[in-house]
């Protein structure tokens, strides 16, 4: 245990004094000063410098050219972000003591572009504007001074770089050479037109998924260039922002794109592979995969595949395959399966395929498949699962229970042979409707309880006349809860409309009466003289022919 302590405490003081020069090294660079001078000498504005920052600089005045005019403005700025913007960048900076010694930098591959945006009529910094150049696909964003700096690799001139930012006008110049560094420009506000009102969907523009991931200045930035897109065949992301298109990411259409730990780009034409997460701003389409989700604020074609959440924002044609569950805000054309649940706000034309749940926000013209329940606000094809919901259905629900909250519905109380007193809920539509039944003998001589679920088809023959078609599975309690007796019966009858919420119903029906009882309880009924030409089926089951009829009241018409 003393030799683990030991081993701790020489760990952590040598990595005390490993960071205690790094950082005391940036001490005097990240002091905070603000300069604000126009056509000054450098040696003059140095000097400026060094009074408010209570240090000195060490430097070679044939290296830099104290007698260079400059212009500065900037407020709680860091010394080393004034003097890049000062030098253009082409020195090193380093410090010794209370020296701040400026040196000669070594050649880089690279060079920089350093300036200022500023407000045309207030002549303020602007801060959040994106800076960015079409051709070397190179940006940034500018800071709280409106200070940006841009890093190129290659030196072909002229290029052109452009300012954006929402409420500005766009503004562009021309670049040709290195020297055109430390500039300043203005941008122009622009008054922004607002269109005759139109409420639309606006849950694009809070993508919960990219402003939990994607940082706020890559998301000020994209909606900066709201109206730059390109197309180019490949990028590969670390994570959102780390790309090999830099900021410029969520700008770039890809053919091939992947995602070390997660991408955030403009949309994919071909194949975008993630290992955690993908994000579209825009559309995307042939087939996108990742572990953990897949996002996808336009349109999706083609095939999306996650371990666990799918979302896209707009319509998908295609296949949807997601570990726990898939959402689709527009329309689904195609098919939609998950472990979970599935979600399409637009509606479907496809197919829902769950182990928990489907929702279908508008239309469903298809199938939905789930264990336990299936909802559609218009049905138009075909449910099957536990539960069954609907606002309004003109298809088939196959379930134990199944609502049409708009639909129909009918309570009916009628007798039949096998006991006198019948209660049946009946609820669907008249394409398929599910039946609960409950009935009694009411006889303490002759007792028997039933209860029964089945489904229903009904053929309008006119307004006012219809003919049911009806298959039930009915139990009939007779004083033993095992080995109790079942009916299978088929009952057939004409519905006669009274007013408009009563009517008559009566018809012919054939049971199959099935039991493992030999002998019966006293006082309960045995079965074994009910109905019209009785005839045996194997060794416990009997069938007859029989008949029912009653009273019905319609709370929403079939």
């Amino acid at each position: 245990m003393n030799r683990l302590c030991l081993i701790f405490c020489l760990t952590a003081l040598v990595t005390f004094f490993f960071l205690l020069p790094a950082c005391h090294a940036q001490k005097l660079l990240n002091e905070n000063i603000s300069v604000s001078v126009r056509n000054q000498p450098v040696a003059q504005v140095l000097k400026l410098i060094e009074e408010q920052g209570k240090f000195a600089f060490s430097y070679n005045s044939d290296i830099v050219p104290g007698d260079s005019l400059v212009s500065v403005s900037v407020k709680s700025v860091s010394v080393k972000r004034v003097l890049e913007i000062m030098l253009q960048g082409k020195y090193l900076l380093r410090e010794k003591g209370n020296y701040i010694i400026i040196q000669r930098a070594p050649k880089e591959k690279y060079y920089h572009i350093t300036g200022q945006v500023l407000d045309f009529e207030t002549k303020k910094e602007v801060d959040y504007a994106s800076v960015y150049s079409k051709q070397q696909l190179v940006s940034d964003l500018t800071d709280d001074a409106g200070l940006f700096k841009l890093r190129f690799h290659d030196r072909t001139f002229p290029y052109t770089l452009t300012f954006s930012k929402i409420g500005y006008a766009d503004t562009s110049i021309v670049v040709n050479s290195e020297t055109d560094s430390g500039i300043k420009v203005f941008i122009y506000p622009k008054a922004i037109d607002l269109d005759t009102l139109v409420i639309t969907n606006s849950e694009k523009s809070h993508f919960w998924l990219a402003r939990l991931l994607v940082s706020s200045r890559l998301r000020a930035q994209s909606r900066n260039l709201s109206n730059f897109f390109i197309a180019l065949p490949f990028q590969a992301s670390l994570t959102p922002g780390l790309s090999t298109h830099g900021r410029l990411s969520p700008q770039i259409t890809n053919k091939f794109s992947l995602n070390i730990y997660g991408g955030y780009t403009a949309g994919v034409n071909g194949v975008e592979i993630g290992g955690l997460f993908n994000i579209s701003k825009k559309d995307a389409r042939y087939l996108q995969m990742a572990t953990t989700f897949n996002a996808v604020a336009g349109n999706f074609k083609g095939l999306q595949i996650v371990g666990i959440y799918n979302q896209i924002m707009d319509s998908l044609s295609g296949v949807q395959l997601s570990g726990a569950g898939g959402f689709v805000h527009g329309l689904v054309k195609g098919v939609q399966i998950s472990g979970a649940g599935n979600f399409a706000r637009g509606g479907i034309h496809g197919a829902q395929i769950s182990s928990l749940g489907n929702i279908s926000g508008k239309n469903m013209r298809g199938l939905q498949v789930a264990a336990v329940f299936n909802y559609a606000k218009n049905l138009k094809g075909v449910q099957i699962g536990m539960v069954n919901l609907s606002d309004t259905s003109s298809g088939y629900s196959i379930g134990f229970l199944n609502i049409v909250k708009k639909g129909s519905g009918q309570v009916s109380l009628y007798a039949n042979e096998l006991v006198p007193w019948n209660i049946a809920w009946k609820s669907g539509n008249s394409k398929l409707y599910n039946i609960f039944i409950v009935g009694s003998s009411m006889n303490i001589r002759h007792k028997a309880n039933i209860f029964g679920f089945g489904f229903g088809h009904e053929f309008i023959l006119n307004k006012n006349l219809k003919f049911n078609t009806e298959i039930t599975h009915q139990s009939i309690y007779l004083g033993k809860w095992t080995n109790q007796p079942i009916v299978y019966r088929l009952q057939t009858g004409l519905d006669i409309k009274l007013s408009k919420q009563f009517s008559l119903n009566a018809g012919p029906s054939f049971s199959l009466f099935s039991s493992q009882q030999k002998e019966f309880k006293t006082d309960y009924q045995s079965f074994a003289d009910k109905g019209f030409f009785r005839f045996k089926v194997g060794q416990n089951a009997q069938a007859w022919l029989g008949w029912q009829g009653g009273l019905s009241w319609n709370y929403r018409r079939f």
